[in-house]
């Protein structure tokens, strides 16, 4: 009996076959190039990770699509907010237009209102002037604070010329009966002066 002997290195599987453990080539199964593997063979761990990578592939899709949209939107919307923005602009370019020479007629009258304004408190004592704000200041907000100090100035005008010789500050209040009384004396000292000039 002759034995065969095997030549090739240990832990080397003859060449022909296929490793133990391995799964054999799925193109080596089949016939034509036509034919694939259905998943469902496949183990279910490959199964379910060729289903996760569906899943991704088709959010990663889904979010590619999402973006091109937005884009497309915010370029649609940016093109109709320059044509906006540039109608926006000629209206109030006539709006400025209209009001600039409303806005030179609003300048001169405040001017002249506030040289009136000047002329008028410059005689007025100095404790009031300096209540009326300065011509930094709206001629609006000058007039209305003009017009709120006039009564004080009368009052103060009232004590001045109360102080002055001849004037009482305060005069009494005379009745009806009082008064017609003095009218009378006056009159009757008026006839006397008369008769006595011979009139």
């Amino acid at each position: 009996m002759t034995q065969t002997s095997n030549t090739d290195p240990p832990g080397q599987t003859p060449p022909g076959t296929e490793p133990p453990g391995q799964t054999p080539n799925p193109q080596s199964q089949t016939t034509s190039g036509s034919q694939q593997t259905p998943i469902t063979s496949l183990p279910p761990d490959i199964q379910d990770y060729i289903a996760r990578l569906r899943s991704e592939a088709e959010e990663a899709n889904k979010l590619r699509k999402a973006e091109a949209k937005a884009k497309q939107a915010a370029e649609e919307a940016r093109l109709a907010e320059q044509g906006q923005f540039k109608e926006l602009a000629s209206k109030h370019e006539l709006r400025v237009k209209e009001l600039e020479p409303l806005a030179q007629s609003y300048n001169a009258l405040a001017e002249t209102l506030s040289a009136q304004i000047d002329a008028e408190i410059k005689d007025w004592p100095s404790v009031v002037k300096a209540l009326v704000p300065g011509a930094d200041v709206p001629v609006e907000e000058r007039l209305a604070q003009m017009t709120r100090l006039r009564p004080l100035l009368e009052k103060l005008q009232l004590q001045t010329r109360g102080q002055q010789p001849g004037n009482r500050p305060n005069p009494a209040p005379v009745s009806q009966q009082d008064a017609r009384q003095q009218h009378m004396e006056a009159n009757r000292a008026s006839f006397v002066q008369k008769r006595s000039y011979g009139f």
